[in-house]
């Protein structure tokens, strides 16, 4: 399955870096060579080259064109997979591992994004995650339907939770941010390098291009999945989908007064916020088989948006507000949404599977990738444990649709008896 691509708000408001990637390969042999230019590949890139490595950082699109750049923006700590599913899948020891992990990615993208270097970033701490159905457990730390009105009026949401630590933010201006770092650290980044072809220790691109390396790490997304037959083996790409409104700061002012983002607690819940220019971005389905034209995006937006904030629709209307941009991104996802990190064979290895939460998971999980290559033979521990499962191609992709349409019905029944 491929995304319907289409230009981002990102895209219109992304900055440019000092230092360019590179079209055409003049060094030909390198120590590792990474397939992938979202923030996994870049953050394994950037270390290995701290560390001393010759490193090229080959792209087959533009840096920033797969998830890690159009995504919704939210960081906090956590995995795609609930603790009690990872407790579940690899014990409690290892589960333990890899929520301190999670945590150390958080604070890597945290003390980064709210430092000097990036500001392009514009990072706004803050996220409520909103309740559609019941009570949450935590009586004192929840905001009830009163308290909630600072934050958002909509008539579905209950109760709210604020993460404080947790934040929003431009990602693909810190992807570009990260990558003039790499840069300067002595990365070589190729874009537009098309397909890959291996054969020993050479590296073929369809663009003409080839190189030779010692070690290469596949850091691609949902968006090489189909072209790739050992990550079409464990991954399957699974599509969301993102409207960006234009300009309407004072209907957002009754609405949506918080500058914090949010989320609602279902599965394949909503996710919203405010952009600086006044904007809302409003992200929501899942999908693993349906391509959407950008006007069914638009149309999906309009209703997903009634059915939170009907009188909002209703201004919006009245002032002729739009959707200025839709779009669609893949997010590579494992049957137990949990990521692959190590060793494919003695000279490749895999960095993929960060589904939905990989804006602190990818770049500590490239991290630990880096020292992995450079010696540390325990960094990886707590990864290996994680089982890799053949998620059977078009099988799985039909399995993962029925669970992802099963979810919203028992979503919808839950929400219904309150």
């Amino acid at each position: 399955m491929s995304a319907v691509y289409s230009r981002t708000w990102y895209d219109d408001t992304c900055v440019s870096p000092s230092g360019q990637p590179l079209s055409v390969i003049q060094k030909k042999n390198f120590d590792f060579c990474i397939i992938g230019g979202g923030l996994a590949g870049l953050s394994c890139a950037y270390h290995l080259a701290e560390m001393g490595a010759s490193v090229a950082l080959c792209e087959h699109s533009v840096i920033g064109a797969g998830a890690s750049g159009r995504n919704g923006g939210f960081c906090s700590s956590g995995w795609a997979a609930g603790l009690d599913q990872i407790t579940r899948l690899v014990g409690p020891l290892v589960s333990k591992e890899l929520e301190l992990i999670g945590a150390d990615g958080f604070k890597w993208m945290r003390d980064r994004a709210f430092s000097s270097k990036y500001t392009k970033a514009q990072p706004i701490s803050g996220i409520v995650s909103l309740g559609l159905r019941g009570q949450m457990s935590e009586v004192s730390e929840r905001l009830d339907e009163v308290e909630l009105k600072k934050f958002v009026d909509g008539p579905r949401y209950k109760w709210g939770k604020i993460d404080n630590e947790a934040f929003h933010f431009h990602p693909l201006n810190f992807l570009k941010t990260f990558l003039q770092e790499a840069i300067s650290h002595g990365v070589k980044v190729f874009e537009n390098t098309g397909e890959v072809q291996l054969n020993g220790s050479e590296i073929y691109f369809s663009n003409g291009n080839r190189i030779s390396c010692d070690r290469m790490i596949w850091a691609t997304g949902g968006y090489s999945i189909e072209k790739n037959s050992t990550l079409k083996k464990y991954l399957l790409p699974i599509q969301t989908f993102i409207c960006v409104t234009s300009p309407m700061p004072e209907i957002l002012e009754t609405y949506i007064p918080t500058r914090m983002a949010l989320g609602d607690d279902r599965r394949a819940g909503n996710y919203f916020r405010r952009l600086p220019d006044g904007r809302l971005l409003w992200g929501m389905g899942v999908s693993a088989l349906n391509q959407q034209s950008v006007e069914s995006i638009k149309q999906m937006g309009w209703k997903n948006i009634k059915a939170h904030f009907p009188n909002m629709i209703a201004e919006m209307k009245q002032n002729n507000i739009k959707f200025d941009y839709a779009w669609s991104g893949l997010m590579a996802y494992a049957s137990h949404f949990m990521p692959y990190v190590g060793k494919l064979n003695e000279r490749e290895s895999i960095l993929s599977g960060f589904g939905g939460h990989g804006m602190n998971t990818a770049p500590i999980a490239g991290k630990r990738m880096a020292l992995f290559l450079n010696g540390d033979k325990n960094m990886l521990d707590p990864f290996l444990e994680i089982p890799r499962r053949n998620v059977f191609g078009l099988i799985g992709r039909l399995g993962a649709e029925f669970e992802y349409r099963r979810l919203r019905v028992i979503d919808y029944i839950a929400e219904a008896l309150g």
